[in-house]
């Protein structure tokens, strides 16, 4: 059923990256959704009304809660699509964010409800009272739940959507809360124990993790994470295959919303090319990144001295130094001052964040130390960074 939803109502359905298509999947995934808990609140409002059954009213507004949910996804997809502006340059693509965001909160305040109803089960027992119909509605209820959460699932993948995974583990969440009244009702035709409670706490906590789960992904990259490494290398080695290039430092990539994101590089180059067509150069392996990935990059030219055979006998000096102390340094922009009496080797190292101010003093020390064990007329003039 999935893929004849998908075929009907979403264009060009492979083209995931398009903002247009997302926002397709999302529509699809939240009427799907609103749809369903609709049918699902007005069977167990009329089963209720019918019954007496005060249970299954009130699952029926619970289910009424879930649409909400899916309504906001919809919204969610709807303004992350819209195209960049003068307010909001680049794009409105974090949206999403923080339409997944709302929706993990929403799974907390269900698991603070029901881990509230669980205590008081254990606290003041009462039985459950077992009903084939009410069994019946409930099958029901898990059986479109666990349809939805696959669902959700299936389109989230696709378009790598934490709001469509969020709607998803809500789904699971609700088949396990239902699971545990079910095994309350038949649990209670065989033991006065409040099994149901005991159960329910548990459930209630499973839910409370993963929605806290589903806030930590979403609040990440809300706050700004590192770049997705395969992304990285692949925009590194795209670049790298390029002429003049000899090699590349201070990736930075900034996600403004799935499919949407910026990047900038430090490519470097002899110092004695034409500068032209390495400029030409640098456009098409721009454009080659923004073909092969999606990712917008804008490339700043770092000059090198690449056949000076002094400098380079002093780079790999210094690189051979810095892996002695520790492997995973690196280093970059290298340049030298030549003097009779101190040599100035300027370069910028790459360490990586386990590093504190403190932890960075003791390095400069030792760095400096290293060198002048080699010849102390080396003078190190250190910046250091981070691999973002």
């Amino acid at each position: 059923m999935t893929k004849a939803l998908i075929r009907l109502f979403v264009r060009d359905a492979e083209n995931t990256r398009s903002a247009k298509v997302r926002e397709q999947y999302g529509v699809l995934s939240g009427a799907v959704g609103i749809a369903c808990n609709v049918l699902l609140f007005l069977l167990k409002l009329t089963i209720g009304l019918l019954t007496g059954s005060i249970s299954i009213a009130a699952d029926a507004f619970n289910n009424l809660s879930d649409g909400l949910s899916c309504l906001i996804s919809i919204v969610g997809f709807k303004v992350s699509g819209k195209e960049p502006d003068a307010k909001h340059p680049f794009g409105y693509g974090r949206t999403e964010y923080i339409a997944g965001l709302i929706v993990s909160f929403i799974i907390v305040i269900v698991g603070v409800e029901f881990l509230k109803t669980s205590v008081d089960r254990i606290l003041h027992p009462s039985a459950v009272a077992f009903s084939w119909v009410l069994l019946a509605i409930l099958a029901v209820s898990m059986l479109v739940k666990l349809w939805m959460g696959a669902f959700n699932v299936n389109i989230g993948r696709r378009i790598n959507s934490p709001v469509l995974m969020a709607a998803s583990q809500d789904s699971r969440n609700d088949v396990v809360t239902t699971g545990v009244v079910v095994l309350g009702m038949v649990a209670g035709r065989f033991t006065a124990l409040p099994v149901d409670g005991y159960i329910g706490v548990l459930v209630a906590l499973f839910i409370l993790w993963a929605g806290v789960g589903i806030a930590r992904d979403t609040v990440a990259p809300l706050l700004g994470e590192a770049a997705d490494p395969e992304i990285a290398e692949s925009i590194e080695q795209i670049v790298m295959e390029s002429d003049y290039i000899v090699g590349v430092h201070d990736l930075i990539v900034h996600n403004y919303g799935a499919g949407r994101s910026l990047a900038s590089l430090h490519a470097e180059v002899p110092c004695n090319s034409d500068f032209v067509a390495v400029h030409e150069v640098i456009d098409e392996a721009e454009k080659r990144v923004w073909q092969l990935t999606g990712v917008y990059l804008v490339i700043h030219m770092d000059p090198i001295d690449v056949d000076n055979a002094h400098v380079s006998a002093l780079r790999e000096q210094v690189d051979a130094a810095l892996r002695a102390i520790d492997e995973h340094l690196s280093m970059h922009d290298f340049r030298v001052v030549d003097g009779e009496r101190q040599i100035n080797l300027i370069f910028d190292v790459v360490v990586p964040f386990s590093y504190d101010n403190n932890a960075k003093r003791e390095l400069m020390m030792t760095i400096r130390d290293k060198l002048k064990e080699i010849d102390v007329r080396y003078n190190p003039v250190v910046t250091f960074d981070h691999k973002m």
